[in-house]
């Protein structure tokens, strides 16, 4: 073994969180439907979930529509004559039908497609016809019912009940933190896709915690720009933990010859593509990102509990959100922000970007629903992790001490 991949990848993460321990853990927590039940109690009715970007709600007016799955309702996001962010109940206080279809546009009034009763832009109750015929009617007491709604980084977030536990900022902790000044509004959404797999959201979460994996499901995509000669197992620079959240970097092969049509998108592309085993040596690191700062870092992973991540590099980054909608059946979605092209060359090197993300997604996701199916037929009845896999492992104690926690807390 050479000293660099000694320098690179040392066999030492899960030493550095004894709490966490060495063993392994059941496996009941990824299949069990009534595990998955107090899930959606204990964490997903207690935790900030991302809806949408800014740039989506720039002006007075705009809105769009966002599905809240693990709870069957949608919430409209919207900036009202004011320019102040709402965030609403898609759901009419008359008889409960939605009040907007659209899935965005601009309007100044909301109104129920089954009898018409209209709302502003700030939620509050301004038309009901035949008014007289509701005894004792209070129209200010009857404006849609509102979320609390926060920023952060342009991202915007709702809180799923109506009391938040935590601010934003607090929740999002020294993870959110850390990522402040990552050039997150230089990046425009350019591609996404979206997903049903028959897999627990833990499985699909787990699947972005590890590069384990590469040299094996990724021989023919990115293991050859990330792994390599001097790093065949492509272990990780470095995981780091920070309260519920949790960040994996991953190396570079310097060693990597592209092909034609690879170089010619990696000589033209506006900015590092994530699957080129590249970073800008100009860019500017916050403090989260590749925070060890070592020399051959591509990519980071940073997980903001429980279900959005976002893959970063220094030219592009993807979020990952999944939405868990049963014990083994859950939505995921993925979109893709890039600089701005600014020539043909750049444009053609964001679509092989794009295209290279795409095939390496699917090979992700091809695993899940095979190993989903052995977990929900108890044929493995615990797990065994790498070292390397110490991003999986803090998922783990990190789901059953929120669950412990809460039901000590309903006893």
């Amino acid at each position: 073994m050479s000293a660099q991949l000694d320098e690179l990848t040392p066999l030492n993460l899960t030493s550095k969180h004894p709490e966490l321990g060495t063993g392994t853990v059941p496996t009941d927590i990824y299949y069990k439907p009534e595990i998955f039940e107090r899930e959606l109690e204990a964490i997903f009715k207690r935790t900030w979930t991302w809806v949408g970007r800014v740039e989506q709600v720039k002006d007075p007016g705009q809105f769009f529509i966002r599905e809240i799955r693990p709870f069957d309702y949608s919430v409209i996001i919207c900036r009202d004559d004011n320019g102040e962010l709402q965030a609403f109940y898609n759901t009419c206080r008359h008889r409960g039908h939605p009040v907007e279809l659209r899935e965005s546009g601009v309007t100044k009034r909301f109104t129920c497609g089954f009898h018409a009763w209209t709302y502003d832009n700030k939620g509050e109750l301004r038309g009901v016809p035949d008014e007289a015929g509701f005894p004792n009617l209070c129209k200010p007491a009857l404006g849609l019912r509102k979320l609390p709604i926060a920023v952060w980084e342009g991202f915007i977030f709702v809180y799923p009940n109506d009391e938040p536990e935590q601010s934003l900022t607090e929740f999002m902790g020294e993870q959110g933190a850390d990522l402040v000044g990552y050039p997150f509004d230089q990046l425009r959404e350019t591609f996404s896709f979206a997903a049903e797999i028959k897999a627990n959201w833990k499985c699909i979460v787990d699947a972005f915690g590890e590069t384990y994996h590469l040299p094996s499901l990724h021989r023919r995509s990115v293991a050859p720009t990330i792994a390599g000669p001097k790093n065949p197992n492509c272990r990780l620079i470095d995981v780091r933990l920070k309260g519920p959240h949790r960040t994996v970097s991953a190396g570079s092969n310097p060693d990597f010859q592209p092909s034609h049509a690879q170089g010619l998108a990696y000589a033209n592309a506006p900015g590092a593509a994530i699957t080129s085993g590249q970073a800008d040596g100009a860019f500017e690191f916050p403090k989260g990102l590749n925070q060890t700062r070592h020399k051959l870092w591509s990519i980071d992973v940073a997980h903001f509990f429980p279900t959005f991540l976002m893959s970063m590099g220094t030219g592009m980054y993807f979020s990952h959100q999944i939405w868990p909608l049963a014990a083994n059946r859950s939505r995921y979605e993925v979109r893709a922000f890039l600089k701005p092209a600014q020539t043909a060359g750049q444009r053609f090197a964001q679509e092989h970007a794009l295209v290279e993300l795409r095939d390496t997604l699917l090979e992700d996701t091809s695993t899940l629903e095979r190993t989903q199916g052995a977990l929900d037929a108890e044929v493995i009845r615990e797990l065994v992790f790498h070292d390397h896999e110490l991003a999986v492992r803090h998922q783990y104690h990190t789901v059953t001490k929120w669950l412990d926690d809460y039901q000590a807390s309903c006893s």
